[in-house]
């Protein structure tokens, strides 16, 4: 299983020594950008991406209504062109940080919609719909 947190730290944050320099970095921004494999490995490492990101948090974790896109899920899904190469710059980043430790770098596969609870909200790296926070639901709640 993978995971990702957004630690929103500027630059200047992260030059203080240590242990004053906070923990983490941006990087759900870029958790969904591919890389330069052949096509035939980025076809894998989607079906491990979607198994590692949707699958096994909603089994480990119990988790309603996540991970399948199917009736009664809550239909949360990025979708993924797997051809189209794209440069990561500090400038494509939409966090408060304003940096990514992957400026500069060259990738083929590049996120252009993120939907959420059936609602697109971003479409070709414009939020087009504000997304709404809601808890997580766990299987066993829903039996109470």
């Amino acid at each position: 299983m993978l995971g990702s947190d957004h630690a929103p730290h500027t630059l200047e944050e992260k030059a203080k020594t240590y242990p004053a320099s906070p923990s983490g970095m941006t990087g759900v921004q870029t958790l969904g950008a591919g890389d330069a494999r052949p096509r035939q490995c980025r076809a894998i490492v989607a079906r491990a991406f979607r198994r590692s990101h949707q699958r096994r948090p909603r089994r480990l974790f119990n988790i309603a209504c996540k991970g399948r896109i199917a009736a009664g899920y809550d239909a949360d899904f990025t979708v993924v062109d797997l051809k189209r190469r794209e440069t990561i710059t500090n400038r494509w980043v939409a966090s408060r940080a304003g940096w990514t430790p992957y400026d500069g770098v060259r990738v083929t596969g590049w996120p252009v919609g993120t939907f959420v609870r059936g609602r697109r909200v971003m479409w070709q790296g414009e939020l087009v719909t504000p997304s709404t926070g809601e808890p997580v639901r766990f299987l066993e709640t829903l039996k109470a």
